[in-house]
């Protein structure tokens, strides 16, 4: 008898770079989660949340105020952990980061109206959209078993031509470092796939909404009052030009005054950008070849995670094991200690791959919120 198994990208990646973290987290097995959150995927978390309020929202509020919301719920089951100074200044350390990258977001969006990829450009049609489909088997057949799920951050459509893409936003601490693995990205491929099922549309590809974790420097006024042009702010030229006309509110009301004064230095931002921006919106496409080589591959690979008899050894490496959440008990097993006893006191149940609209849900129903 075949029952149904979902099959989930980012479960995918992890299971063909380590087998073992694969075993501890993945919901087709152990399941695990650490107890104290790990921080990049609590920003991560509340960057997601904030702007799927803020897209969703007819009137969009400030971005502080989907961002307290976010907090009120997140940090009460944060402090309920008994957490060690160092953690708890983390967490301090991580909520001063979001609230300064979303507000030079919100700017960002502001200065770039006229940009092809602009909001302005956008008609956002869905957001945080889960899926289930079926996998294609390599007859070219509906597979009744095995299904692609997940849930893409949005589908969106160019006003200007009318096409459909996948909105997908993502923080880097290197966005350009990013930008170069995204075209050999197995997540587009599959969300188009999974998109043009699910809404019987042609998909044109991902627009990906790039978000660096950092947050741009204010630029430094010198004594004489004017701004500081020297090279080594790491600032945008939107927060530049902001500065410009607060330190000089009457000269600023002339284009060509800050262009003789300023000109130089805001072009040299606007260059570095380019470089090491700070926000970047990159448009990805798959032909239908592309996605068809993908299908198989995933079908390859959902077949080996469902398969009981698949082995699950360790993928030791300073790639994959400096960061993992999972060390500890990966040492113990090739310890022959007890695993076990550490799962249980350090480790908890994973909640489903859920949606961030759970705040919402629980506030109606009761139910248990944590996104993914």
């Amino acid at each position: 008898m075949s029952y149904k198994q979902e099959i989930h990208i980012s479960d995918m990646t992890t299971f063909k770079s380590c087998r073992r973290l694969w075993y501890f987290s993945s919901m087709l097995q152990r399941g695990l989660e650490p107890n104290v959150p790990y921080a990049p995927f609590f920003s991560g978390r509340a960057i997601h949340y904030c702007l799927e309020q803020y897209y969703g929202d007819l009137s969009p509020k400030p971005m502080h105020d989907y961002l307290e919301r976010f907090l009120t719920h997140e940090m009460a089951q944060v402090q309920a952990l008994d957490l060690w100074p160092m953690e708890e200044q983390m967490f301090d350390e991580q909520i001063t980061l979001i609230e300064g990258m979303l507000e030079h977001y919100v700017l960002w969006v502001s200065s770039n109206r006229d940009q092809l990829w602009s909001d302005d450009n956008l008609e956002f049609i869905s957001l945080e959209t889960e899926f289930s489909v079926p996998l294609l088997t390599p007859t070219g057949r509906r597979s009744n078993r095995v299904y692609l799920a997940g849930r893409f951050d949005g589908l969106v459509r160019r006003k200007d031509n009318g096409t459909y893409w996948i909105w997908e936003t993502k923080t880097a601490a290197a966005p350009k470092r990013l930008q170069a693995t995204l075209d050999n990205s197995e997540q587009s491929g599959a969300y188009i796939y999974a998109a043009q099922q699910l809404i019987g549309e042609n998909i044109s590809g991902v627009l990906y909404n790039i978000l660096r974790k950092k947050v741009p420097a204010l630029p430094r006024v010198l004594k004489n009052g004017t701004l500081s042009q020297a090279q080594d702010q790491d600032t945008t030229p939107a927060l530049y030009l902001d500065a410009i006309k607060e330190q000089h509110p009457d000269e600023a009301q002339d284009p060509q005054w800050i262009m003789d004064n300023y000109g130089a230095f805001l072009q040299a931002l606007m260059d570095r950008q380019s470089e090491k921006p700070f926000f970047l919106r990159i448009p990805i496409r798959r032909t239908s070849q592309e996605i068809g080589r993908m299908s198989e591959r995933i079908w390859q690979v959902a077949l080996e995670m469902t398969r009981p008899s698949t082995a699950c050894y360790t993928n030791a490496s300073w790639t994959t094991c400096g960061n993992c959440r999972f060390k500890g008990p990966c040492l113990a097993w090739e310890a022959g200690a007890d695993v076990e006893t550490i799962l249980s006191r350090e480790y908890r149940p994973r909640r489903p791959w859920d949606s961030l609209t759970g705040i919402e849900e629980e506030e109606s129903n009761g139910s248990t919120y944590v996104a993914n």
